[in-house]
């Protein structure tokens, strides 16, 4: 059934959004096959990806003769403390390089990439334009919600995933000062969003534990009703993050030289 893992990602503080993608640019780099865009989007640091801030990392890895990129390091990364680094060291691992060739045999040797992570543009993105649920269907996906809390508040997925562990004090202690009227209205927003995606009788099988097919995520995530206490909470957070912490993202030079250029 979909309750479990929509309730999951619905209690995102903040509404968990448009999917995050990342770009991989290095020109120089001869990929035989790079990294599948499917497996590694969901690669974007999780509080990053809810602060909507952006970043990149450079990364050097050995060149195995299979063309599998191994013992990938970090040589920088911005903004620090993210998770840019670690991530960017899984997506280059992940593609295939098409290797020099020495009498027609290859040679290891070594790669140096560079991934951009990048917030996908939410300009043009809508809210919910289905139909509204009648009074039957709220009524049936609140006793639906009511279940899930019934051992307590549901648990917020790792909203500082990618985040440094030396920060983390800091920044949860700010999200339990800032997101107290967010948490006080997310049960309602559940239930709305579980109303508006289940018809009554998908509804009525949920409640008798039969299985549901999840809806795509693109309706999932417009089904979530907009909080301006949550955007409001999200400002205040990135603002006082960014204040304590770095968020540039500039582009730099390294080892005197640009990369992915």
């Amino acid at each position: 059934m979909f309750v479990a893992p929509l309730l999951a990602l619905a209690v995102l503080v903040p509404d968990p959004g448009t999917p995050k993608l990342w770009e991989q640019e290095a020109p120089a780099t001869n990929w035989a096959r790079t990294p599948d865009p499917e497996v590694t989007s969901d690669l974007m640091p999780g509080f990053a990806a809810q602060l909507d801030l952006q970043g990149w990392a450079i990364v050097r890895c050995y060149q195995e003769t299979d063309g599998h990129p191994y013992n990938c390091r970090v040589v920088e990364e911005r903004p620090q403390g993210l998770g840019f680094g670690s991530a960017a060291r899984v997506v280059v691992a992940s593609g295939e390089l098409r290797l020099g060739r020495v009498a027609g045999i290859p040679m290891p040797g070594e790669v140096r990439a560079r991934v951009r992570f990048r917030v996908e543009d939410e300009t043009d993105q809508g809210g919910w334009s289905g139909p509204e649920p009648s009074e039957i269907q709220l009524k049936l996906a609140r006793q639906i919600v009511d279940r899930a809390y019934e051992d307590g508040e549901p648990e917020e997925d790792n909203f500082l995933d990618g985040l440094d562990y030396d920060r983390r004090a800091v920044v949860q202690a700010w999200v339990d000062e800032l997101f107290v009227e967010v948490r006080a209205e997310r049960r309602e927003a559940l239930v709305l969003q579980l109303a508006r995606l289940a018809s009554e009788s998908d509804l009525r099988r949920l409640l008798a534990g039969d299985y549901v097919s999840p809806p795509d995520m693109d309706k999932f995530e417009s089904a979530f009703p907009e909080s301006k206490a949550a955007k409001a909470a999200v400002a205040e957070l990135r603002r006082r993050y960014c204040e304590r912490y770095s968020c540039d993202a500039s582009e730099v030079k390294t080892d005197g030289r640009s990369d992915g250029r």
